[in-house]
């Protein structure tokens, strides 16, 4: 069970399965024992070092919706952009490529561009993109979760999360 805590107040209580975070910025989200009594609105005290790991966790799965944006999800797919810029590179350096050596380039002749080596630059071109903004995906996490460590206490800690600047 997941419990939001805003200003020393059980607020709200949802599934450990529901992404929660976003709805309550200003609050602290806690896991908590199913058997665990809970009324909305009473008093609760949380203590620093649990506030800090629920807004890091938050800070995360923020930086991970927001690389998802951009990106297919799935290894599967990963696998694939990681080989198609390892063959776009190779290509480029190639000054006589062929459809055996760089499949994955030529099968998007006609797709991304319209030859080999324009789908290659295509193909370093969007990895490039991608890591432009990955980097200050990650920038913001590390920023955010380094501010929320530094924190002294639990107002600070949600201070911290909502000073976070994403891209």
């Amino acid at each position: 069970m997941q419990l939001v805590i805003i200003n020393d107040f059980a607020a709200a209580i949802h599934s450990d399965s529901q992404a929660v975070a976003d709805f309550y910025p200003g609050g602290i989200i806690l896991a908590v024992p199913d058997d665990t009594p809970v009324e909305i609105g009473q008093p609760w005290t949380v203590d620093l070092d649990a506030a800090k790991t629920s807004v890091c966790n938050a800070i995360d799965a923020e930086a991970e919706r927001r690389r998802s944006l951009v990106l297919t999800p799935g290894a599967g797919q990963m696998a694939a952009y990681q080989e198609k810029e390892r063959q776009a590179r190779a290509l480029l350096q190639d000054n006589t490529p062929t459809e055996g050596e760089y499949p994955d380039i030529f099968s998007e002749i006609g797709i991304t561009a319209d030859s080999a080596g324009e789908v290659a630059m295509a193909v370093l071109a969007a990895a490039e993109k991608w890591r432009a903004y990955g980097r200050l995906v990650e920038q913001a996490r590390l920023t955010g979760k380094k501010a929320v460590r530094q924190a002294e206490d639990v107002k600070s800690v949600i201070a911290a999360k909502n000073r976070a600047v994403w891209p």
